[in-house]
């Protein structure tokens, strides 16, 4: 399996490598504005374009791509994003953050995509600005954490609690029962 497009920004300073970012996205215009406002970036040294998590795992398995940061759409054909961040949160090794990108601006979406180890959730802006600069924010959160002596630790959901299966089971559950989602507590 191949990427279905790569993306190169320009040099970023020697003392700052630049990060590898991949993008999961399976709508072609969402993927093309999506690596354009990331390659302009001045963090940003490689973006990789794949069409749906299903490649979007193997590239990361095999080792064709050590990504410092991962954009993903929820709904995509073969294997979604709520699926990827699965899959990658069972990985033994250190993972990367993971932020998901939807068009979804359901609460309950954003909650089942913390529960799963996003790191961030980002509705998809109307505007091209707007795009550029939740993603500059995004990268920006992720450069910090990469610098963190810890490497930014292990994936959380949003009130610090590991993601883990039993986790997951508990949330679906309360889908089934229809019980409200969680609040985030004030800070």
């Amino acid at each position: 399996m191949q990427a279905e497009a790569s993306h190169a920004a320009a040099p970023v300073a020697a003392y700052s490598p630049g990060l590898c970012i991949l993008v999961a996205e399976d709508d072609e215009a969402d993927a093309y504005l999506i690596c354009r406002a990331l390659a302009r970036q001045p963090g940003v040294d490689k973006v990789v374009h794949v069409p749906d998590g299903v490649v979007a795992l193997w590239m990361v398995e095999q080792g064709q791509i050590a990504p410092d940061l991962a954009f993903v759409d929820l709904k995509m054909p073969r294997l979604g994003g709520l699926g990827l961040l699965v899959a990658w949160a069972e990985r033994p090794q250190p993972g990367f953050p993971v932020v998901v990108l939807t068009s979804s601006t359901a609460p309950l979406d954003a909650t089942r995509s913390r529960m799963r180890g996003a790191f961030q959730v980002i509705s998809k802006p109307d505007t091209l600005e707007s795009l550029e600069l939740e993603l500059s924010l995004a990268v920006t959160a992720a450069c910090s954490r990469r610098l963190r002596p810890d490497g930014g630790g292990r994936r959380t959901d949003f009130h610090g609690i590991p993601s883990t299966p039993f986790l997951i089971a508990l949330e679906e559950e309360l889908d089934q029962l229809g019980a409200a989602p969680a609040k985030r507590p004030a800070a």
